[in-house]
């Protein structure tokens, strides 16, 4: 067994397909196959079923692959640790993010972090989760921050923040700004709602179904500033984590009321891909988003209280 082999191996395993294996790992489909075939035979067993559709994995291979994550895992570590990687804030990373960070705590947090670490250079992606998802995946990303529980071998997963969803409006809506509300005690809601089919959408569309948010109508955008806009110059309401709006806790241009009931907890993941670890640009900056969370959590904390 070699690291060539076991690379490609690892690839198989989560494309699911020799051909797909191939293009991730930029050679000829003959050549994965001679890799696989050749570990294989040095282990006496067969880890793929091959099928017209692709490969199915064998126990034996599900086994391997849970090693074989620890042991690239590990080089990718060594390989970090000698060139400084693990030690040095410095150098490229690519980073993932919905737009509720985006909005919420990237413009207060990027200014200082990009002036304490001079030698970083941030690539960020805007994207719902399941688009952050799958590029995590593909390794495309160096991490990703994610609002859904992620149960995948692929990538390593840590919650990294936990708030709560608010009701969102126009300051002309009537609504008093901060005082809680009961969703089922009212009129049926004007919705307007991030698109995405999973993510936050999953956890709004199960109170929906339950009969625990009324909705009278229901308009889906795939832009948060367009959202806010909306709701802002019209009749129409939104249901967000409360760092979309806490860094406008004025009341000038948008109501924010927490929600009584029904309660709606929304936590936050960062992912990463197992095989490889994060370089000490990449962690510190996954450590400013952190910390970011918090800071957001602490003033809509403090706005609450303060408007009891």
């Amino acid at each position: 067994m070699d690291l060539k082999q076991l690379t490609a191996f690892v690839a198989v395993y989560e494309e699911g397909s020799i051909n797909r294996a191939a293009r991730r790992l930029a050679l000829s489909q003959p050549s994965t196959s001679a890799l696989i075939r050749g570990l294989e035979g040095g282990l006496g067993v067969a880890l793929f079923e091959r099928l017209s559709s692709g490969v199915e994995p064998t126990e034996a291979a599900a086994t391997l692959y849970r090693h074989a994550q620890r042991v690239l895992a590990e080089l990718d570590a060594a390989r970090k640790g000698i060139t400084g990687d693990l030690d040095v804030i410095s150098g490229p990373i690519k980073v993932g993010l919905s737009p509720t960070i985006t909005r919420g705590i990237l413009p207060e947090l990027l200014p200082p972090f990009l002036e304490r670490h001079p030698s970083v250079d941030i690539q960020i992606t805007e994207a719902f989760s399941g688009k952050l998802f799958d590029w995590t995946v593909d390794g495309e990303l160096d991490f990703a921050v994610v609002n859904i529980p992620v149960n995948d071998r692929r990538l390593t997963t840590r919650r990294i923040a936990a708030e709560p969803v608010v009701l969102i409006c126009g300051a002309a809506s009537g609504r008093r700004h901060l005082q809680g509300t009961r969703l089922g005690d009212g009129e049926p809601l004007k919705l307007a709602l991030p698109w995405s089919p999973i993510s936050l959408r999953q956890l709004l569309d199960r109170f929906i179904h339950a009969g625990s948010v009324p909705v009278a109508r229901m308009v889906e955008m795939d832009s948060l500033p367009a959202l806010l806009d909306f709701v802002a110059e019209s009749d129409w309401v939104t249901l967000l984590p409360a760092t979309c709006a806490t860094r406008d806790l004025s009341g000038k241009r948008h109501v924010v009321q927490p929600l009584i009931e029904p309660d709606m907890p929304t936590e936050f993941y960062l992912v990463h891909p197992a095989r490889r670890t994060l370089s000490a640009a990449a962690k510190a900056f996954a450590d400013a988003i952190e910390a970011g969370f918090a800071r957001s959590q602490e003033r809509w904390k403090a706005a609450v209280k303060g408007a009891r």
